[in-house]
């Protein structure tokens, strides 16, 4: 039999409410209580009660729908936000003992796809506080007898451990992540705390003599291995920024580069966003690199421009048959930087230069940071600026006979 249904239309919206009856008096008494709901307690609370089966329950706190929710919240770089979600999964993980696949790179096979599926099926209940701080606890007691080794565990469980909870961050959580999926109380990572990841830079090459030995060796017989080299180490840049430099970035006749947001490139941060001064030896660099059958679009000869959308960076340099930056590092390699990033070893000298030189606060403008604190942490070697306590020599009696006393001594 035919049921009655109202039509209200309210406050700029309009819906449908069925009034599960056929009788007319009794339909007509629900529409009253719905209109009324509606002028009282608004659409909101209306829909739930009349109409529970149009409000969208949430999701199960799992791991992959809170990645997934998340990821339609986040304003950061696509890039940045799969780093994090690879963390997440990665954490996920090793606490739950899923074991992972035997090629973590091998996206496409079934193996792979196996583990993704246990993974993102975790309860979200996995990152207790407790259970966070035992996993870190475990990594840094697996390298606790090197020093040097506990240290680096400790750095990279703490790396892991900010980057996977920035899924749950303040600016996502008020962005509403909480109506879309059933968080635990307490939440994720509550109680967790980390130390910093900085990592002191010791300089133990001269970047005067790297210059020229790179001069000798690169610039003739591998050009462009030498204007990425430049751009690190004379401007300062990140290989990810001299990577995806475009010619209309570049002032020659001004002598200035300026890093901003194009259409092929987004900048880490907003503070990332600078113009460079260019010593005349990177103009003279760029323009002969300008004369010389140019890329029409970047500085750096390279594949065609992709999105950056997942986890790992891609870098058109790096394609075939230039191969700039993994060639780069291997000839940094032979000359004394054994970093695991040796490109960033570059711009951590062009760093310390410009300290020693200018000091602190232009350094930081200089290499694009928000703060001095990231600078002094780990972007300037300990020995840009050597002071030492200068005391003169006291010249009482005392000392006086002792130094004739040591003279004498000598003299025998």
């Amino acid at each position: 039999m035919p049921e009655w249904h109202v039509r209200i239309a309210l406050q700029g919206r309009r819906d449908w409410f069925n009034l599960d009856t056929a009788n007319q008096a009794a339909a007509a008494v629900k529409a009253r209580d719905i209109y009324l709901s509606l002028v009282s307690a608004g659409w909101d609370a209306t829909t739930g009660k009349f109409k529970p089966e149009a409000i969208p329950t949430k999701l199960a706190g799992r791991v992959g729908e809170a990645i997934t929710a998340a990821q339609a919240l986040s304003t950061t770089r696509p890039q940045s936000f799969a780093q994090a979600a690879l963390r997440l999964r990665q954490l996920a993980g090793e606490i739950d003992r899923v074991k992972p696949p035997t090629n973590r790179t091998a996206y496409m096979s079934e193996e792979f796809k196996s583990w993704r599926a246990k993974i993102d099926a975790v309860p979200l209940t996995v990152f207790s506080g407790e259970n966070v701080r035992a996993w870190r606890d475990r990594r840094i007691a697996a390298r606790a007898g090197n020093p040097i080794e506990k240290r680096a565990a400790t750095i990279s469980a703490d790396s892991t451990i900010r980057m996977a909870r920035a899924i749950f961050s303040k600016r996502i959580l008020a962005a509403g992540l909480g109506s879309k999926v059933d968080l635990p109380t307490p939440l994720p990572f509550a109680g967790v705390t980390v130390g910093g990841s900085t990592k002191r830079f010791s300089e133990k090459v001269d970047a005067v003599n790297l210059f020229a030995a790179a001069r000798a060796a690169l610039e003739t017989a591998h050009p462009e291995q030498f204007r990425a080299f430049a751009l690190c180490i004379l401007a300062g840049l990140r290989r990810s920024e001299a990577d995806r430099l475009t010619w209309q970035q570049v002032d020659l006749a001004g002598a200035t580069l300026t890093i901003e947001r194009t259409e092929y490139f987004e900048p880490k941060s907003e503070e990332s966003t600078r113009q460079i001064a260019l010593a005349s030896a990177v103009v003279k660099i760029l323009r002969h690199a300008k004369s010389d059958e140019p890329d029409p679009v970047f500085v750096l000869k390279g594949a065609e421009h992709r999105q950056q959308l997942k986890a790992a960076t891609f870098y058109r340099c790096d394609a075939a048959p230039w191969r700039t930056w993994r060639n780069l590092s291997a000839w940094l390699g032979e000359h004394g930087i054994r970093d695991g990033k040796p490109i960033h070893v570059l711009r951590k000298l062009a760093g310390s230069l410009i300290f020693a030189e200018h000091g602190l606060e232009q350094a930081r403008g200089f290499l694009g940071h928000s703060s001095v604190v990231t600078t002094s942490a780990s972007y300037l070697s300990p020995h840009a600026r050597q002071i030492s306590v200068s005391i003169a020599e006291p010249t009482d009696e005392v000392s006086a006979l002792r130094d004739q006393s040591a003279a004498r001594r000598g003299d025998k």
